[in-house]
């Protein structure tokens, strides 16, 4: 593939469309917000600094115009929180043609399926493929001025829906990202999530520290020994949904060891061993992606597929419902629900054929 189109200036964005860009690519970045697009259309490119290529990117398109962004793109990276996912659906709905690739970076849990439902309902008729994997390829930063990869992933699972486009996908994307491995369909790489693990239940338990306005790291002070038994307790919870769908999904720890090389008795110190998370600060308030994308758009996915197929979620049940009251929103019926995502009242036969 040759010509690539990004969506969304954030961290991943920039550090997606400047290493693209490195590789010899055609890249057209596309970002909706233009305090986010003023300054990098200013600089005519961006900066990438850190663990992968590095230099200055001089991008072939910066706009705000979705239909000039994916004009002639052979590739389209989505790349931005899991909450921006219907929207961009709608836009694209009006511009997608036939034989162009559109890839959710990441998913989160059911992003696909979303994204195809909206697709649908807005009358899209062009014979794309879809695609989303299961997190970013970096832990990405950007200060203003460049991107930063602080740290690139060793493995990366990608599923098309339906899965039959799933290899040809990566082959198209292995001189890039060759650390893409294929999973069976999209609910397997929507629940091998691991943000549902690492970033809720450190966030809520550690409520008192965040709203008393105590600075502190996410990973290396928000995560002691009690709070790593909570969230292995809730892990396993979205472990035994996967087996109910016949998934055999890895665990937080062997996220970890695939991901980063990174092995420990207890989870709070597994974490620590990830130089990229070193200077990961905790939010200073509940309305944060880590509560606000990773509960309705991870946790809650995850509870209603449960309910669906009959396997007790009761951590996940309890970190929504905590969650809903303290945030003064309703997760789960704003969430991805079975109905957004599409699939509600299908057998497990019938959600498996469409997947």
């Amino acid at each position: 593939m040759k010509r690539f189109a990004v969506i969304g200036a954030g961290n991943g964005g920039q550090c997606i469309s400047a290493y693209l860009k490195l590789c010899g690519k055609e890249v057209r970045l596309y970002e909706r917000f233009s305090q986010i697009l003023d300054p990098i259309l200013e600089r005519g490119g961006i900066t990438l600094a850190g663990a992968s290529l590095q230099g200055f990117a001089k991008l072939d398109l910066i706009t705000g115009v979705m239909a000039e962004a994916v004009e002639g793109a052979e590739m389209i990276f989505v790349v931005l929180p899991a909450f921006a996912h219907e929207y961009i659906a709608q836009e694209l709905a009006r511009c997608l043609v036939d034989g162009q690739t559109v890839i959710l970076c990441p998913g989160s849990t059911g992003g696909a399926l979303e994204f195809r439902r909206v697709l649908r309902e807005r009358g899209c008729q062009a014979k794309i493929r879809l695609a989303e994997t299961n997190s970013l390829f970096y832990a990405a930063r950007s200060d203003g001025e460049k991107a930063t990869i602080i740290a690139v992933k060793d493995e990366l699972s990608l599923a098309a829906l339906p899965g039959t486009d799933t290899e040809g996908i990566i082959e198209d994307l292995k001189d890039v990202y060759p650390q893409l491995i294929p999973e069976v369909h999209v609910l397997a790489t929507g629940l091998n999530n691991m943000n549902i693990t690492v970033h809720p239940l450190p966030v809520l338990l550690n409520t008192g520290r965040i709203e008393s306005g105590q600075h502190y790291k996410h990973y290396f002070e928000g995560m002691t020994p009690s709070i790593g038994k909570a969230m292995e307790a809730l892990d396993q919870e979205r472990m035994a949904v996967g087996k109910a769908l016949g998934l055999s999904l890895i665990s937080i720890r062997e996220a970890y060891r695939r991901y980063y090389r990174s092995e420990a008795e207890e989870i709070c110190d597994l974490v620590k061993m990830v130089d990229g998370h070193k200077p990961i600060m905790a939010p200073t308030s509940l309305d944060s992606r880590l509560i606000t994308e990773d509960i309705p758009m991870g946790v809650v996915p995850v509870a209603e597929l449960g309910r669906a197929l009959g396997v007790p979620t009761p951590l996940m049940d309890a970190t929504i419902a905590l969650a809903s009251v303290m945030a003064g929103q309703d997760f789960r019926r704003e969430g991805r629900n079975l109905r957004r995502l599409g699939i509600e009242g299908l057998t497990g036969e019938e959600l498996l054929k469409q997947l």
